[in-house]
């Protein structure tokens, strides 16, 4: 810890946070006792010296700030974080409380919560019970509208929704449980090692991830979540910021300086991150554009799919269930110690392919029933388990070497493997092999660093957010359309009936509805490039004739291919009000078709991108009178 950090843990605790509430800087003053008299003079003249660093003044600056990263998974959660002033130094959060012993210094704890009587009963992590355990709530912030047809169908949302109907409890407050006591778990551990008063002290700067795929909805909702999890709760030492990052970018970020150490890494290298997690599997793309520091654009718009881990956990039930019949009805705390000690710790983390059997010890109650006291399973058997997962993900890493490929003309210098799922060694074997006539090598980090390379990766991101130096994301790639409405001359060619009318104002047949576009998916954003589109609105005088309140929507649109006009996909993204209404007085007003008078307001909306954000503003006679901003559906 840093000295001056360790002086403001030996103050007393009613004076250590008085300094870091207040920006004022405050001197001591030296006792008339010790000062020295104003006719002293040295003989022989003292050397240089320095002022010790306990006489210095202390400001809230000074101090730096606590980085948090909080990888909330679909099956793990893991929490990371490090001080400012040593970004070298990311420790990872252990210690759990655990029914496992080695559970407990794990790099991660289920994302599990089990509600009991009351809050006082409610568990969580390594923690629950065997009764009413939710898991997989993670993925109810989405929409079913925003799920495919296999998650909202597969048996753990469904699951999943009737246990939080049980307990009376939305997904957004079940997340925000979770979040509650991982995030104390974290706070404490940090204090035990960084010191109590030392964490009180500094302002804490947070990161959480989220899926690459996510909508911007449900990044809302887990922004609500974290809020009312107290993460954002007000503290003396000043405001906590939270932001977001993807998960594959924030594994990337963790892996970037591995990467930057290997030779071949060079400016114009472009590369894909494989997130393989417990439930989801994210993709994004990077190219080099800068390497001191290292500066990334994405390359192609990333793509995630549900074929994480926990599906080979099934297949391999439902193998049991085959093969034993009725003997496999067992207790479910049985079946998971089976599946821990037999399948995740054994088969599942040993298999590379090899041609061999695998032994299992079925449980005594299995045996009790009629089974046997040990199964072999072939390669072929524990192959048909891996192949329908490993095959998915090997077609979303080819997609993203193809795009990459096409939109570059070269392919991607490596595919790098992270997440607990990118750790398996068969999936590394398969990628290899397969790409390796390509000339693109993957990369697997040893131990427990594709674990925790999410919640690493999200302090790295913390660290970029402090305007410290740090790996920098410079552009990216839209995921949504986003763009305005309007009308416009009818021309029965480009448009259809349905939209036809004829304006009072003008006595013009118009087309309505109609759709452009700001920003469309796949479009790279860039900061430095606004985007300013010229519109015009006829207000009638007998309402507006002074001043008129102007206003406009933003909507948004997930297609790839995006309508010209309104359809059941475009939705309502954001509304922009001016400021107060604008003086039109000054306009000459005209005689509309109808016999009433009329007044234009030209005026205009101008888009421009503020980080993974999108502001849209308001321009009346060249002024800003009015803005609103959206966060843009990115990999964050």
């Amino acid at each position: 810890m840093p000295s001056f950090l360790k002086k403001l843990a030996s103050r007393n605790k009613t004076k250590s946070s008085w300094d870091l509430a207040d920006a004022t800087t405050r001197t001591l003053e030296v006792p008339k006792s010790v000062q020295r008299p104003s006719s002293f003079t040295f003989s022989p003249p003292p050397p240089p010296y320095e002022k010790e660093e306990e006489d210095r003044e202390i400001s809230v600056s000074d101090l730096g700030s606590l980085l948090i990263g909080i990888d909330f998974g679909t099956t793990y959660s893991g929490v990371a974080w490090a001080y400012s002033k040593q970004p070298d130094d990311i420790n990872i959060i252990t210690n759990w409380d655990s029914t496992e012993y080695a559970s407990a210094d794990k790099g991660k704890a289920p994302t599990k919560i089990s509600y009991g009587k009351g809050y006082e009963g409610t568990t969580w992590g390594y923690g629950v019970g065997d009764d009413e355990v939710i898991e997989w709530f993670k993925l109810l912030l989405l929409d079913d509208a925003d799920m495919d047809v296999k998650q909202r169908r597969s048996p753990q949302i469904i699951k999943a929704k009737q246990l939080l109907q049980n307990a009376r409890k939305t997904p957004v407050e079940a997340v925000a449980d979770y979040l509650r006591l991982i995030w104390k778990h974290a706070i404490l551990n940090i204090e035990r090692s960084f010191g109590e008063a030392a964490v009180e002290g500094l302002p804490i700067r947070v990161v959480c991830t989220v899926p690459a795929v996510w909508t911007t909805d449900a990044v809302t909702k887990m922004r609500e979540a974290a809020k009312a999890a107290g993460i954002m709760d007000y503290r003396l030492a000043g405001e906590t910021t939270l932001d977001f990052v993807s998960e594959p970018e924030a594994a990337a970020l963790a892996t970037f300086d591995d990467l930057q150490s290997r030779p071949n890494f060079q400016e114009g290298d472009s590369f894909v991150v494989c997130d393989a997690g417990g439930g989801t599997v994210d993709l994004i793309s990077y190219k080099v554009v800068g390497t001191k520091p290292l500066k990334l654009i994405e390359c192609v718009e990333g793509s995630g799919k549900l074929c994480g881990a926990v599906f080979l956990d099934q297949e391999f039930e439902a193998l049991m269930r085959q093969v034993l019949g009725g003997a496999w009805d067992v207790p479910e705390p049985i079946i998971k110690g089976f599946m821990s000690s037999q399948w995740e710790n054994g088969v599942k983390r040993g298999f590379e392919g090899q041609d061999k059997n695998w032994k299992i010890t079925l449980p005594h109650e299995c045996v009790e029933r009629g089974a046997p006291y040990h199964l072999d399973l072939s390669q072929g058997h524990v192959r048909q388990i891996f192949e329908e997962i490993i095959s998915q993900i090997r077609v979303l890493v080819n997609e993203q070497i193809d795009a990459i490929e096409e939109k570059e003309g070269k392919s991607p210098k490596a595919v790098v493997l992270v997440g607990g799922f990118g750790s398996c060694r068969y999936l590394y074997n398969l990628l290899s092999s397969e790409n390796r006539h390509r000339g693109i090598e993957v990369y697997q980090s040893p131990g427990t660093k594709p674990w925790t390379a999410i919640c690493r990766g999200a302090v790295f991101k913390a660290l970029t957010n402090s305007s410290l130096p740090g790996t920098m994301v410079q552009s990216r790639i839209s995921r949504c359309n986003y763009g305005t409405r309007y009308v416009t001359d009818f021309d029965p060619v480009k448009h259809l009936e349905c939209d036809k009318y004829v304006d009072k104002a003008t006595g013009r047949t118009k087309a309505g509805s109609q759709l452009t576009w700001y920003l469309t998916r796949g479009d790279n954003i860039d900061e430095a490039k606004p985007v300013r589109l010229p519109w015009h609105i006829n207000v009638p005088t007998d309402q507006f004739c002074n001043q008129y309140p102007l206003s406009a929507s933003i909507f948004t649109c997930n297609d790839r291919n995006p309508p010209t006009r309104q359809t059941n996909t475009v939705r309502p993204g954001a509304s922009i009000q001016s400021d107060k209404p604008m003086d039109i007085s000054n306009l000459r007003p005209f005689k509309g078709s109808d016999g009433k008078y009329y007044k234009r307001i030209n005026f205009a909306i101008e888009m421009t991108v503020i980080g993974a954000a999108l502001e849209f503003a308001l321009m009346y006679q060249e002024k800003r009178v009015g803005h609103s901003s959206v966060k843009a559906q990115v990999d964050l």
